[in-house]
């Protein structure tokens, strides 16, 4: 819902969180990808091996792939490359969706879903890609729960997609 006549836009719910390594910089991020987002600072602060973190990324609307497109786009020469870990399912939609939306980075890792028809739980599991990205496969995986096998909750070849183009 739009503010009101008066009312203040609301903040950005994306955040960051920096982990300077001797090999790398570690960006977590997290929250909604909209259009209040703000990669300036980020941006001014990233060079060498950049290893970005999204597995709490909730939500991509329309503006904020414009933004993200464009962050990945500026990025500062300093920058020598670029990898996504743990893209959540957000993530993984707007690759299989947007031609340009990884930008020249590596896509390392993704979150995927599942559930328990059991127990009726969902989770969400850590899938290394394999190392020629277009033969990883979804794995299997027990309910944490109650042991369960749980069940890929999603066409793997539609959720993979974006794995053809790497």
């Amino acid at each position: 819902m739009p503010p009101l006549a008066g009312e203040a836009e609301p903040a950005s719910t994306l955040w960051y969180r920096i982990d300077e390594r001797d090999d790398a910089i570690e960006v977590a991020l997290g929250g909604d990808l909209d259009e209040h987002a703000d990669f300036a600072e980020l941006r001014a602060r990233l060079r060498g091996r950049v290893v970005l973190v999204l597995a709490e990324v909730r939500r991509i609307n329309s503006c904020g792939v414009r933004e993200w497109v464009n962050f990945l786009r500026e990025l500062p020469p300093a920058v020598s490359s670029v990898e996504l870990v743990a893209c959540s399912p957000a993530v993984v939609n707007q690759l299989s969706t947007i031609s340009n939306f990884r930008g020249g980075a590596s896509v390392r890792s993704l979150l995927a879903p599942y559930v328990c028809e059991r127990c009726d739980v969902e989770e969400t599991r850590l899938v290394e890609l394999a190392p020629r990205a277009a033969d990883t496969v979804v794995p299997a995986f027990d309910c944490s729960r109650c042991g369960a096998a749980l069940v890929f909750d999603d066409l793997p070849e539609r959720y993979l997609s974006f794995l053809r183009e790497l």
